[in-house]
């Protein structure tokens, strides 16, 4: 049972509750148990309770959860599991007949009069959506009893016993209850067609007095009800905005409207609390990825267990990465097609994972998203799981690279000399390319472009390797800035881009221009004039075969 907070806040809480509409506000896992204890210790009955979301191990509450109880009609759950293994293992089929009988006609609850054919699926529904107690009973004989209990423990529902014959009670717990409805919630009911089944019928319950009462209009609860003498149920999957929810409510020694009340009560709860996901992460992307189009590339992503709870190597709490990249108008072109498995994780432990990102057949400009996936593959964002992002650029198989020697010292308005060391690489083919420097220059600590701009190199000569040589003219500024820069040939990227950090001071006097440079204008040319005698630089690319004359070309 679990630990309960002390009669003076329960009596506070209790009377909090009373004060607010009837429909409680958004909460998180802390209020719903202060909330469900403070309705418990208030409930003028005796109740077992086990509420959890279906992908965790653990029930998020749970009281009375192993106290063995009369089953009422839950029982009828265990028959529907019978009924739906034989079909699926092809000895039986919906179509089948069952014949109800003189001993399964019952004083209340029994719509069928003896000698009715039903088929088995008109049987199953009318057992399941209006609680009818005589098919139920011609089922019961039909399957035979011991036969219906070794399937529940084959299925891995223990606690839920169903009488052997009629000197024995139906029997279970609110933990067999749970059991059975968060296997039936993860589809591993016998299998996932037939756990599909289940759900569908148990959805279309009309018995709606209990969990579903106080929910809004349209909210798909799969659930079964129970009810004799001073015993009231009701059990199922509730669908929320925050994920699907087991709730069982068993209650015993409480009038009947008292007890329907408590277990509304406890479904409106339920539904309205926001809890927190079964595990979130930190994560740290690359500033930027970029591969050919079509190719795979592996990127290191590290992935921080950020909640309180670790990461199992495997089993229900176990977790695993899961990614998806999207186009510029943020539609998913390509998504992984399983997690990948974190393995054991402390909390603030931090992991690297490599992962594998296919580049998109398009060049363009995409978006990685990672995030983290439960043990059947359940993405955790949607319950409020961190994520991470980084961007990733396809573009076509680059024809060299390089390294760009620009100078850590710029001058406003001024020119320049930057270097490019280059090699050509087997996808520049046999034919020369003219080749450009493409560069932009920003704040790095807002972004904010500065300028941009082209500067021509020369020709590429497939095969060799040397050296360009180019004027670059800083902007009109002053400061710290980041030039982005990377080959390319008629607009297309050849080169893979780069990065560097210079500053750019303010314009250079020489000798006796310092009064000219004080009454220039504030508006400046891209290139400003040399001053009287200096002579600005000028570099020649001679349209020549093969590399420049200071090149030292290889081969």
């Amino acid at each position: 049972m679990m630990r309960r907070p002390s009669t003076v806040l329960v009596a506070a809480l209790f009377l909090v509750a009373s004060l607010l509409p009837s429909r409680p506000a958004a909460a998180g896992t802390r209020e719903l148990i202060a909330s469900l204890d403070a309705l418990v210790s208030s409930f003028a009955g005796v109740a077992g309770l086990w509420i959890s979301d279906p992908n965790s191990s653990q029930p998020l509450y749970a009281v009375n959860d192993d106290a063995p109880v009369v089953a009422a009609s839950l029982y009828k759950l265990a028959l529907l599991l019978e009924v739906e293994r034989l079909v699926e293992a092809g000895t039986l089929s919906y179509q089948d007949t069952v014949t109800i009988e003189d001993e399964d006609v019952t004083e209340d609850g029994s719509y069928e009069l003896p000698g009715t054919v039903m088929t088995m699926d008109q049987a199953l529904e009318a057992m399941i959506t209006i609680s009818d107690n005589g098919a139920a009973l011609a089922l019961w004989h039909t399957l035979g009893p011991a036969q219906v209990n070794a399937t529940l423990v084959a299925q891995g529902v223990h606690g839920l016993h169903v009488a052997l014959d009629d000197s024995e009670e139906n029997v279970t717990s609110a933990r067999a209850i749970g059991t059975f409805f968060t296997r039936l919630a993860r589809r591993e009911l016998v299998s996932v067609a037939a756990s599909e089944r289940m759900l569908a019928r148990l959805t279309r319950q009309q018995i709606n007095d209990r969990l579903p009462a106080q929910l809004p209009s349209g909210t798909v609860v799969a659930h079964k009800t129970g009810n004799l003498s001073a015993i009231v149920h009701d059990s199922g999957i509730i669908t929320t905005p925050f994920g699907p929810r087991v709730v069982v409510a068993l209650t015993w020694n409480a009038l009947d409207d008292v007890a329907a009340e408590f277990i509304a009560d406890v479904g409106s709860l339920v539904y309205a609390a926001v809890l927190e996901p079964p595990a979130t992460a930190r994560f740290v992307t690359p500033n930027l990825t970029a591969g050919d189009v079509g190719a795979t590339v592996a990127t290191l992503v590290k992935v921080a267990n950020a909640g309180a709870k670790a990461w199992a190597a495997g089993g229900s709490d176990s977790f695993g990465l899961i990614w998806e990249i999207k186009d510029a108008a943020q539609q998913v072109v390509r998504r992984g097609v399983a997690p990948i498995p974190l393995g054991a994780v402390e909390p603030g432990v931090t992991r690297d994972m490599s992962l594998p990102i296919p580049v998109p057949d398009a060049v363009g400009e995409y978006t990685v998203v990672v995030g983290l996936a439960d043990a059947s593959g359940r993405p955790l964002a949607p319950l409020g799981a961190g994520i991470g992002t980084f961007p990733l650029r396809a573009h076509l198989p680059f024809l060299a690279t390089a390294v760009v020697q620009v100078p850590l010292l710029l001058h406003q308005g001024e020119v320049s000399l930057v270097v490019v060391q280059y090699a050509s690489l087997p996808a520049a083919g046999s034919a020369p390319h003219e080749l450009s420097l493409t560069y932009q220059i920003s704040d790095p600590l807002t972004n904010v472009l500065i300028s941009r701009g082209t500067i021509p190199l020369g020709t590429l000569w497939p095969g060799r390797s040397g050296r360009f040589f180019a004027q670059l003219v800083a902007p009109e500024v002053t400061g710290i800035y980041r030039i982005d820069h990377e080959l390319s040939e008629l607009g297309r990227s050849v080169g893979a881009a780069a990065s560097v950090v210079t500053t750019i001071g303010a314009q250079r006097s020489f000798g006796g221009d310092d009064q000219r440079l004080a009454s220039r204008p504030s508006t400046r040319t891209v290139r400003p004039s040399a001053p009287p005698g200096f002579r600005l630089p000028t570099i020649n690319f001679p349209r020549q075969r093969g590399p420049l004359p200071t090149s030292s070309p290889t081969r």
